[in-house]
């Protein structure tokens, strides 16, 4: 079963056709199509992926029907995409949590791309942002100082329990989604702080 597709789903899709399946990522190895096959890995095929690890004829069937998906034409696999989970508890979360690994993902493709520039986001793709950094920047940042996410649609404050200092970082919200997942190369942001607060942030960690 599948449902109606958001328009960050739609655009990743468009992104993905137009691209190729050889187009690099910002992710170290991993081009158009590994950054693909990790999404519906994600979304669709897990059971298949862990029987896959099996030993026996059940692992073989499940490492044939991986293999059948990955040599299916590019329009094809990507139109998969585009359908959406359908009713994976993924899918559910990923609504829940405002598509963070979609706008995530669809940012480490076009980013790694020579002449991209930042999107102008839709409202509805502005509030999924918010979400995604409200609940995915509060364990994603492991970082000994207090950190103020300062963007148009608000601040968010992030404490810590052993702050060596304070920070306040500056960005549209997508922007502040990249940071917080640790993709310094490409997200636009202004970072303000104490020596304190700079040297935890520079030890520190962020991401999944």
């Amino acid at each position: 079963m599948t449902t109606t597709p958001d328009p960050e789903r739609e655009q990743f899709a468009a992104t993905f056709r137009a691209l190729g399946p050889q187009a690099p990522t910002i992710l170290p190895g991993w081009d158009a199509a590994d950054l693909l096959e990790h999404l519906s890995d994600r979304e669709r095929d897990t059971p298949v992926v862990m029987a896959a690890r099996l030993p026996g004829p059940l692992g073989r069937r499940a490492m044939t029907a991986r293999e059948d998906q990955q040599a299916r034409p590019w329009t094809e696999r990507v139109e998969r995409f585009r359908q959406g989970p359908g009713r994976s508890p993924v899918g559910a979360l990923d609504r829940l949590s405002g598509q963070g690994e979609l706008l995530i993902h669809h940012e480490d493709l076009r980013r790694a791309q020579e002449d991209w520039e930042p999107r102008a986001l839709s409202e509805d793709q502005q509030a999924q942002a918010w979400r995604a950094l409200t609940l995915l920047s509060r364990i994603s940042v492991r970082v000994a100082a207090d950190i103020t996410l300062v963007s148009p649609r608000g601040g968010l404050r992030l404490r810590s329990r052993r702050s060596a200092g304070s920070l306040r970082v500056h960005g549209e919200t997508l922007e502040l989604l990249l940071w917080a997942s640790g993709r310094d190369e490409v997200a636009q942001v202004r970072v303000h702080g104490d020596e304190g607060a700079l040297r935890a942030l520079a030890e520190g960690r962020r991401g999944m």
